[in-house]
Order: structure tokens, then sequence, then C-alpha cells
């Protein structure tokens, strides 16, 4: 019985997902054109009403692919009382699209995903939380009764900020230091390489790591330590790898890549009052602002079906 309510379900959100397909180039030119690389692209807002949404991450079961998932962390309460909580939105770009709250990790405040092994990292005041993320359990849990509650995976932690690239890393607070989650043993081990109290941290898909401190953004090659000053804005709120392996930061108004030969940012987008970003499998950005999430299409935008396998770099 269960499994003919399952067909259902999936039969009746399949046929949601179509609909929501054919009028995503619509609404996307009503809200707005923004150029990324040169290039124009199509803003189609996600979902909206959210209280300052940061630390983005997007997933695609391997199943259901038709269905995708946004992780991020935002402010719960009014403005001078509110706090940090963990919270998803299924089916990006759809009108229906609400917050699911995971009240489990408290003060919520950074996500990160192994998309290798289908692992979602939660960091709050009180540790890193994890769990396994199903090929159903996103669509058609939220349906019949939720996600599974994630667990505390690493405790007595308060988590600035999380990435995944083989290994996890986290950067504690209020110490901001740098760590390393053993992938073979779950050890946490400070990098001491990193003597830096920093904001930002990533590998990219070169292996080479950039992070940001009081004193702006600096590059540092694979396999060595020496730290390459990489000239332009010195303050950012969200640094994010692509699919592509390409390190992106962002300012409070304009996105930026670097430049590792000229050691310089180069401006690749203006979008006002950004908080954070993440890409999808095709490559497609997500950005969010103090109030939405939004994404952006190209106009020869054609999604790809199949689940594409990102080569282990996320945040």
């Amino acid at each position: 019985m269960k499994y003919f309510i399952l067909i259902i379900v999936l039969s009746v959100t399949f046929a949601e997902h179509i609909n929501t397909t054919e009028d995503t180039e619509k609404k996307a030119l009503r809200e707005g054109i923004i150029n990324v690389h040169g290039k124009p692209h199509m803003e189609l807002t996600v979902i909206d009403g959210v209280n300052r949404p940061h630390h983005l991450s997007y997933y695609k079961p391997r199943i259901v692919s038709l269905f995708q998932v946004v992780y991020f962390s935002y402010n719960v309460g009014q403005q001078n009382e509110s706090t940090p909580t963990i919270g998803y939105t299924v089916e990006p770009g759809n009108p229906t699209a609400k917050i699911h709250k995971i009240s489990t990790v408290k003060n919520g405040f950074a996500t990160a995903i192994d998309y290798a092994n289908d692992i979602i990292y939660l960091g709050g005041s009180e540790g890193i939380y994890t769990n396994k993320i199903c090929a159903l359990t996103t669509r058609v849990g939220s349906l019949l009764g939720g996600l599974s509650e994630p667990y505390l995976f690493i405790p007595n932690r308060n988590i600035w900020d999380l990435f995944f690239k083989d290994n996890l890393y986290f950067i504690e607070f209020p110490s901001r230091s740098l760590y390393k989650v053993s992938s073979n043993s779950n050890q946490v081990e400070l990098q001491s390489q990193i003597h830096e109290k920093l904001y930002q941290f990533v590998i990219d898909g070169d292996g080479d790591t950039f992070l940001s401190n009081k004193s702006g953004l600096f590059m540092i090659r694979k396999d060595t330590n020496n730290r390459i000053h990489i000239k332009g804005a010195k303050v950012f709120r969200a640094f994010k790898v692509s699919r592509k392996g390409v390190a992106y930061f962002c300012g409070k108004n304009k996105i930026y890549v670097a430049d590792k030969e000229k050691e310089s940012l180069v401006k690749i987008a203006s979008i006002k009052n950004i908080t954070g970003l993440t890409f999808d499998y095709d490559n497609n950005m997500y950005f969010s602002d103090p109030h939405r999430i939004a994404k952006l299409l190209p106009n020869n935008y054609t999604s790809s079906v199949e689940h594409k396998t990102p080569n282990g770099t996320s945040k």
C-alpha cells in the first residue's frame, strides 16, 4: 500500500515539476536580467520572505533528479533578538516553495555537502551535525513526514564556517582557527600551517587554497605555504567553489573570481546586498540577499537530466 501511495506522490510531483519548468523563463524575464561573465542571465526567485539567508548548499537527489534542495542558514525572530537557524527549501523555483526548519541544530550557522557520499554537514553553536541524504527523503520525505533529523558528529565546537573537499574543514568561533576532520578516522586536526584568524576558507579544483582575514584575500598554491595577496576587495560575505572547481568570492554588491597569474580579482557580476552563493549541477549560480534566494539561468539554458557527480568540492 505504501508503495502505491509513493507512486501517486511521484506522479503528482512530476506533473508539478513540468508546470513549474514551463513557467521558469516567463517568470525570470519579469524579474530581470543580470550579466554574469559578460553574458545575460535570467533572474528567478527561488524563495522569498527569508530573513538574511546565507551559507547556501545545493543538492539534487540521484534517483528523483527532478527535485532539488537548497540548504541555508537564516535568522528566526525579531531583528534585535534573532537566532540563526538551518533550513532548506525543496523544488527551487516553485511559487509554493517554503522553508523546512531543521531545529536539531542549535544556532545553525553553516552548511556543507559531501556529494560523493551524499552526506550533509550542518554547523551550529554546539558542534557539527550530519546525516546521510537519502535519494527520496528530500522531496517525498517532506510530504510524508519530513527528513530524518541529523545527529551530533563533532560536539563542543562553535562553528563559524564549513567546507568540504575530500575532508571536512571547519572554522571555529571565536578563535576563528581552521580544523580538518579526517575522512578516514574522523580525527579533528588543527591546521597549524594556517595561523591566521580566518573569515572564509576554500580549496579550488586546482588544489589551491583561498582564505580571507582582516588584511584581505590570500592564495596559497598547492603544496606550498607561501601567501600570495590577491589585490582588490578586502571584505567578503561568502566564498564558494563552482562545479568546475573555480573559487568565487562575494563582496557586498559584487561577485569576483581570481586571476591567479595577475594575482588580482576580476568582477564577474554586480548584485546588490549578496549574503550567500552556491551552484547547481549544471553550474548555474544561486545567490541570496537579505530577503530571498534566487538563481541565474543563461538565456540558452537547458537543464541536464542526469545526475552529475561533482569533483568532490563543496562548501
